[in-house]
Parts: structure tokens; sequence; C-alpha cells
């Protein structure tokens, strides 16, 4: 008959047994086996206060947030009269010396186009030509052009050598630095660039809509239109 050691086998299985324990392997055959270290996170203000965290839905946009918005076009509120500070400012028409208020105008049921410029700027004279052919078939009782110098170096007498010499049959007068100001305040210093052909068009129901860029005689006949010739 052969005898196996007894001693040495009841050393394994107490090895085996001590190497369980130290490993963490559950002695419930049913509970996880999984030996993936767990950390606790840090709290967080809301659960040292006491308070529940705040829920903030996201903003939404049609704009990326790495990009900034794009500037929509200058369009003043609809108003039965104008009372801002570049209407009522009184002007003088430097053709007649007679004496205006931009709001007195547009209370008589016009539609104004007023664009600031200079003599020097020939984007200037071009845009004024077309105003030359747009008015021509329309009504002057209805639609009014005005030309508003924002040159500080320009006087009357230079302006209105520019309205003779090239002309232009529309009321000018020279905008001084309060007036200039006035209409940047409103539309941005923009409206104080004379080869950007700033245009302030102002309907017969008040409303004020500032325009950038050279408008062929066509989109003038148009945009009297819209603002209700």
């Amino acid at each position: 008959m052969t005898y196996r050691p007894i001693i040495p086998m009841l050393l394994i299985a107490f090895s085996a047994a001590a190497c369980s324990a130290q490993v963490g392997v559950p002695s419930d055959p049913g509970a996880s086996t999984d030996l993936s270290p767990v950390y606790s996170a840090a709290p967080t203000q809301a659960t040292l206060t006491g308070t529940a965290p705040a829920t903030t839905s996201p903003a939404t946009s049609d704009v990326p947030a790495d990009r900034p918005a794009t500037a929509q076009p200058s369009a003043g509120s609809a108003t039965t009269s104008l009372d801002q500070p570049w209407a009522t400012m009184t002007l003088t028409d430097v053709t007649t010396g007679e004496p205006f208020r931009l709001a007195d105008l547009s209370a008589q049921g016009k539609v104004l186009f007023i664009e600031t410029m200079a003599t020097w700027c020939a984007n200037c004279r071009a845009q004024q030509r077309e105003a030359v052919n747009a008015l021509a078939g329309l009504d002057s009782n209805l639609v009014e052009w005005i030309g508003l110098d924002i040159e500080a170096t320009e006087d009357s007498d230079a302006l209105a050598r520019y309205s003779a010499t090239n002309g232009f049959p529309f009321r000018y007068a020279i905008a001084d630095r309060d007036l200039s100001r006035a209409l940047a305040d409103e539309f941005g210093d923009v409206v104080l660039s004379p080869p950007s052909v700033n245009l302030i068009v102002v309907g017969t129901d008040g409303v004020v809509t500032h325009l950038v860029g050279h408008h062929s005689a066509d989109e003038i006949v148009a945009l009297a239109a819209a603002q209700g010739v």
C-alpha cells in the first residue's frame, strides 16, 4: 500500500487560500469578480453646501462659437416722427441759405435719401449721378435727396461749387462735429466714411434704414417704392 504525504497537501491548500484573500477574490461564488480599481470622485461644491447643482440648457445659435456673430443691417424702429438728434438739428442749405431740419422734411410725407459724403469722394459723385437719373422719374414732392458733407476741412462755399459744377440738383448741407457724432452714435463710424457710400433712408412711415454700398438708379427707384412712394 502506498501512502501520500498529507502535510504537504495541506500546506498547498493553505497557501492557495491565503493568496485568494490577498487579491480580494470574493468568498461568495455569486459575487462579481471585477477586480478593476474603484476611484472616489472629490465632492463638488454642491455636495459640500448641500444644494443641488444648477442645470443650464445649452444656448442655441446658428453661429459657431469660435466665430463672431455677423453684424446685421442697421435699421431703426418705426416712428411717427423723427426725434433723433441728427434729425432735429438745424442745417443750412448751401445753395439757398435756407435753414431746414430732416425731421421737418420727413413730416411732409417725403421719402428721404440722406447721403454722408465729401466733395473729394469719387464714389459719392458716382452715387449722386445715379440719384439724378432715379429722381428724374420720381415726384420731387414725395422724394428728396440730401447730401451731408462730413469732411471737416470743407465749407459751405466749396460744397455749393461742387453742386453747381456737377449739376446736382439736391439739397446739400455741412455736417458739423455734433451732427457727425450723432450719426455715428446711431449708425456706427462707417457712416463717417464717404467712400463706403452710406445712405440713410427714411420712409413715409418713419422707418429709418442705413444702407452701405453703391446703388443704381433702378435700385433707388425700387427703394423709394418700398418706402412708400
